[in-house]
């Protein structure tokens, strides 16, 4: 079995209509936007690299930047964030139908 990551990944993207299209991709594997370009989430490296698929599918190398950050911050949320709730990054439990 395959453990999550957990990532939080940003981006810059001057095109709105490329930067909504990849804001709705990013939404669909279930990561949750924390400000307007950051998301975090927990994934499989597979999805993780999908994300990176997506990036090289829908991104301008030119203008546009983004990138893939392992992290630990459900760890470190408390001590060093001020305005998150910290049971927003606590892992959910679900039951496979």
């Amino acid at each position: 079995m395959q453990t999550h990551l957990e990532v939080i990944i940003c981006y810059d993207v001057s095109v709105t209509r490329r930067r909504t299209k990849l804001f709705k991709r990013l939404k669909a594997f279930g990561l949750t936007d924390i400000q307007k370009s950051i998301f975090w989430g927990r994934l499989l490296p597979a999805e993780i690299l999908a994300v990176r698929r997506v990036f090289d599918e829908l991104l301008d190398k030119e203008t546009d930047k983004a990138f893939i950050l392992n992290t630990h911050l459900a760890e470190q949320i408390k001590d060093r964030s001020f305005g998150m709730n910290p049971q927003f990054f606590e892992e959910k439990e679900y039951d496979v139908i």
